[in-house]
């Protein structure tokens, strides 16, 4: 079922230099801003959140710094979702980051300098999505990027939910208590998302009785943000670390990490993974998310100027 959205609300967001809307909607990398099916075309965003249970499209672009938000819902807003909206996407826009104080202390670092000044202005981001954050970090586990993103796309197609609105459809991805009541055998066989299946419902189960928020971890110290994660059935660390936006490395990633910041290939790149995150934690501190996603975003330009065996 597809629902039908009509114009509700619209507002305007003065984002802080510097800022580039059309990395940080559509990153490099191919990075999706809110869900894997919204379209961005000719500097204008068609995208969707979900706000408790109800669902929001929304259309974006700007001129310079300046955001402009159309909203589209299926009647008028509540009290107080106008304030609930802007936040939201004040956040996944990054509004509120340091990317200046990130800049600043990435151009004393050779690698770090070369991607900021080649994707200036682009923000990170983050939502308070944590099952739709579990769903992307279940779906990247043991997988390349070309199986993930086939079952995000299954996933959205057989249990998302699709909204139309300005002439386009997005859609969104499934709440955990729709996906709690999926049979996984189902599951498994529509998406074609094999052992993951089980750990989806599972996750979906388990947050529908223990809801979660990025506001709620961010309170805690990083060690207990993790540990409440990763009682998430099928969230380990590097889910976790994918979900609160620290230093997510994998077998994959390690590889490239330790070429370009510790100038080695990993012999045995599973084995080193403590290791590299430790170092590079010691090294970048509080900017380590910041330093890996621009690093991420920023591959095939690094691998100009560096040798990177895992990017061709």
């Amino acid at each position: 079922m597809t629902l039908q959205l009509a114009r509700v609300h619209r507002f305007t967001l003065r984002i802080p230099d510097p800022f580039d809307f059309s990395k940080t909607v559509s990153k490099p990398a191919g990075w999706h801003w809110a869900t894997p099916r919204e379209t961005f075309e000719g500097g204008t965003l068609w995208t969707g959140i979900t706000i408790g249970e109800i669902v929001f499209g929304l259309k974006m672009s700007a001129r310079g710094n300046r955001v402009s938000v159309a909203v589209y819902g299926e009647s008028p807003l509540r009290e107080g979702q106008a304030a609930q909206l802007e936040s939201e996407v004040r956040s996944g826009i990054g509004a509120d980051e340091d990317l200046a104080g990130f800049y600043q202390f990435a151009r004393t670092d050779p690698v770090l300098s070369i991607a900021v000044d080649h994707l200036s202005g682009m923000r990170i981001g983050m939502f308070d999505d944590i099952f739709g954050d579990t769903i992307l970090a279940i779906l990247l586990q043991m997988a390349p990027m070309s199986r993930s993103n086939r079952m995000m796309d299954a996933v959205l197609e057989h249990y998302g939910t699709t909204i139309s609105f300005d002439g386009k459809q997005v859609t969104l991805w499934p709440r955990p208590a729709y996906i709690a009541g999926v049979d996984p055998v189902d599951l498994r066989e529509k998406a074609k998302i094999g052992y993951r299946a089980e750990r989806l419902v599972q996750a979906a189960e388990y947050l529908t009785i223990h809801p979660l928020s990025l506001k709620e971890l961010s309170a805690l110290h990083e060690e207990e943000a993790v540990k409440k994660l990763t009682e998430i059935p099928g969230v380990g660390p590097y889910s976790a670390g994918i979900i609160l936006g620290t230093l997510p490395v994998d077998v994959w990633s390690v590889v490239i990490l330790s070429e370009l910041f510790l100038q080695k290939t990993p012999a045995n790149p599973r084995e080193e993974i403590k290791e590299v995150v430790s170092k590079l934690t010691a090294r970048w501190g509080k900017w380590r998310w910041f330093a890996f996603v621009y690093v991420l975003n920023d591959l095939e330009y690094l691998a100009k100027a560096y040798h990177l065996s895992r990017v061709t």
